[in-house]
């Protein structure tokens, strides 16, 4: 089988996964019987690609770390923009992995159900279509007879969405609470070791995982556009983040984190969504958790989830130190599992 994907954002995780389909070809085609193609790759300003046949992922990683760009790549080159590039190529899968939006999940929104109006199985890694619009796209692919997957919205590569779909039949989720955010909760480790919130900021930006700009990260946007998604098509919320009870960490000091440490205490932010009469509760705000609280030993930019169900009780899901990888992981299982259907003939 042959697999024709149009990748839609070709940063870290673009770049990352594209590194994956190089380093699992051989395995794929083993394994898998699977034939992996990429046909187009758009960004927003380093150039973009589209081909009738596969491009060679190891000469645009290669154009990229040489010059910062695709622009001398060859005839295979674009004007086009993303949406234009989504109707003329011939994928049968969309990747969409462009920067969130918070406010309105735009333009992978419109990326997103373009695609699928073409009858292509979307995989995303963005958070934002579907903490904005998920049942609208969800009525729109299953109409269409196609497939949207979104593991790495939330917690990385880390299963969430389909450790619920594929091993909790029957369970009703009553509750979510977690901590989603991997900025923010370095920050208050590294406050909690004696750093300043400006210091901790700074080490996250050095390493890599925080934004020039980590507004969203800090003031809990981030981690609302991820309570949404997770109650979006886990407790069918129906929900935007600009619903969510939001509390962030930027005016939190080290005096108020030395208190909860005297007190044997530490503070999260921590995510819940939580069943209120016929609706859903979304918050976003700091707690303080003890030593028998599963979150107390999420430390860094570790990540955990608790699941509270009907009939299985509380599970809880622990992601350690996560890197790119990890994120670039689960648009690749999103697309064997769309594979997997595609073949079953179920969606």
């Amino acid at each position: 089988m042959i697999l024709r994907l149009a990748i839609i954002g070709f940063g870290n995780i673009g770049q990352e996964f594209a590194r994956l389909l190089l380093a699992k070809r051989e395995w794929l085609l083993k394994s898998k019987g699977l034939d992996v193609e990429v046909l187009a790759i758009a960004t927003r300003n380093r150039g973009s690609l589209l081909s009738r046949r596969g491009l060679d992922l190891q000469k645009v990683l290669g154009e990229l770390k040489a010059k910062g760009h695709l622009r001398d790549y060859g005839p295979e080159v674009t004007a086009l923009p993303p949406l234009s590039i989504i109707d003329e190529c011939d994928a049968d899968m969309m990747v969409e992995l462009t920067t969130l939006d918070i406010e309105h999940g735009q333009p992978a929104k419109d990326h997103i159900s373009n695609a699928l109006q073409a009858g292509m199985d979307v995989v995303t890694a963005n958070k934002g279509p579907i903490a904005h619009s998920y049942e609208e796209l969800r009525s729109m692919a299953r109409s269409r007879n196609v497939r949207l997957r979104f593991e790495g919205t939330v917690m990385d590569g880390t299963p969430v969405f389909n450790l619920v779909e594929r091993t909790l039949p029957g369970c009703e989720v009553i509750c979510l609470r977690g901590i989603l955010n991997s900025t923010s909760n370095f920050v208050l480790t590294e406050m909690h070791r004696g750093r300043t919130m400006d210091e901790a900021v700074k080490e996250a930006q050095r390493r890599g995982f925080a934004e020039a700009d980590p507004s969203l990260d800090i003031d809990g946007w981030d981690a609302a556009a991820k309570i949404t998604a997770l109650a979006n098509v886990l407790m069918g919320a129906g929900m935007t983040p600009q619903s969510v009870v939001r509390q962030g960490i930027r005016d939190i000091g080290a005096e108020e984190l030395l208190t909860e440490a005297r007190n044997g205490k530490k503070i999260r932010l921590v995510a819940t969504a939580k069943r209120e009469g016929d609706g859903v509760e979304l918050t976003v705000r700091r707690e303080s958790v003890t030593s028998d609280d599963p979150f107390w030993a999420v430390d860094g930019t570790s990540s955990a989830l608790t699941i509270r169900t009907d009939l299985m009780g509380d599970i809880t899901v622990l992601e350690t130190d996560p890197t790119v990888t990890q994120t670039a992981y689960a648009v690749f299982s999103d697309m064997l599992l769309t594979v997997e259907s595609i073949r079953s003939g179920t969606l």
